[in-house]
């Protein structure tokens, strides 16, 4: 390339993607996009198809600032469920968190029910947090969410729900003075 034609290339590439995102990235101008969820994978994995673009193409997104609870296998599936319950086949929105873009995969964002500007929207993200059937992860979390996120979970954690609620521990078995295995050896005799 002529040397003279590197400066202006480059100032025109560097106005496109930095001053023009909405033509750079094909997002809307409010910076949201429409999907659909076809599959939920894991309780902050879902497969969803883009919705308004001319050529469907599918993405997996990851919900931000959720950690899976793998110590629970009840509370895991309860997580999958409640996830599908909410999205799956539906028309969501979403948003990327902080720190996060449309070239990396999985998207890491938030998915929101309704648009996010009306009163009755519903972060999912936040929901399954505040249902305690997941917890929060602070490392894909965006800084922006992160106060709201932890609200969530400690009402959780007041109200013991999900993952917080309280065991119920099994009744100690009555302590003797004697030991267990010399009273099944010997029987009346020691």
């Amino acid at each position: 390339m002529h040397k003279g034609l590197k400066g202006p290339v480059f100032v025109f590439l560097v106005f496109f993607f930095f001053f023009s995102p909405s033509l750079a990235l094909g997002r809307e101008s409010q910076g949201l996009y429409e999907l659909q969820i076809v599959k939920c994978v894991r309780p902050n994995l879902v497969v969803a198809r883009i919705l308004g673009e001319e050529e469907s193409r599918g993405v997996r997104v990851k919900l931000a600032g959720i950690s899976l609870p793998l110590e629970d296998e009840g509370i895991y599936r309860q997580a999958l469920v409640r996830l599908c319950e909410l999205t799956k086949g539906r028309s969501v929105y979403f948003d990327f968190a902080l720190g996060y873009s449309p070239w990396e995969s999985p998207w890491v964002g938030y998915v929101y029910l309704g648009e996010p500007s009306q009163e009755e929207t519903i972060v999912v993200n936040a929901l399954l947090v505040r249902e305690g059937l997941v917890t929060l992860d602070e490392k894909t979390v965006g800084r922006n969410m992160l106060g709201y996120l932890v609200g969530m979970q400690e009402e959780a954690e007041r109200e013991g729900l999900g993952l917080w609620r309280k065991r119920e521990t099994k009744s100690k078995k009555k302590e003797s003075e004697e030991c267990p295995s010399c009273i099944i050896r010997f029987p009346g005799k020691l």
